[in-house]
């Protein structure tokens, strides 16, 4: 392990306390975090069973933000990913929650992963953006809280843009360069370098 550099981690402190304060707390956690790590929101964290999060350089959280994880679940967010206020990362099972690189998660996005979900390199989302790789079960009989859940993975390819208040259903593949249209439901794969939109979300045209 590389010794600690108290004078820079002391100049740091007096400049910018939060940020230091936030970075010390979260490796306390157990938190795996590149360099260049700026936190000056709050992450509210709660790491269960044998769940693990990762942090790639240059991350960026500006505002509060909350994670989740349970199991055996793994979060892996790459190099210089933003995430915005109040957005909210959960993973469990065995599962692997990815984001690539250059990475923009908007704010109030949730992104709930039951299975895998990936997220490709330089991917946006517009604010309040709905993934999700479950579903309760529907049967009469039985209240719907207390039925097994279906899983199935997502995967958004590089350089998408989801527009606001777009929702990913379970099992969904989104390709490269696909856009998404505000106020869309994702229900099936869209194609790369195409744009979709609706409920459900059809393609409308090709990306020129």
């Amino acid at each position: 392990m590389k010794p600690l550099d108290f004078a820079r981690l002391a100049r740091e402190v007096m400049a910018h306390p939060r940020v230091a304060f936030n970075a010390w707390y979260l490796k306390k956690k157990g938190v795996q975090m590149g360099e260049r790590v700026w936190i000056s929101g709050w992450v509210d964290l709660v790491l269960a069973g044998e769940s693990t999060l990762a942090l790639g350089n240059d991350v960026f959280i500006p505002r509060t933000i909350q994670i989740r994880g349970n199991d055996k679940g793994r979060i892996i967010i790459g190099d210089g990913v933003s995430i915005d206020s109040w957005a909210r990362l959960a993973v469990a099972h065995d599962a692997t929650l990815k984001v690539g690189n250059r990475v923009g998660i908007g704010p109030y996005n949730i992104f709930n992963a039951f299975d895998d979900l990936t997220i490709g390199d330089e991917t946006m989302f517009g604010p309040f953006v709905n993934i999700n790789c479950a579903d309760h079960g529907v049967k009469l009989g039985t209240p719907m809280r207390e039925q097994m859940g279906t899983y199935a993975p997502v995967r958004i390819g590089r350089d998408c843009w989801l527009g606001a208040l777009v929702v990913v259903l379970k099992g969904v593949i989104i390709g490269d360069g696909a856009v998404i249209g505000a106020g869309s439901v994702v229900t099936r794969d869209i194609p790369p370098y195409t744009i979709a939109a609706g409920v459900p979300a059809k393609v409308i045209r090709e990306r020129e």
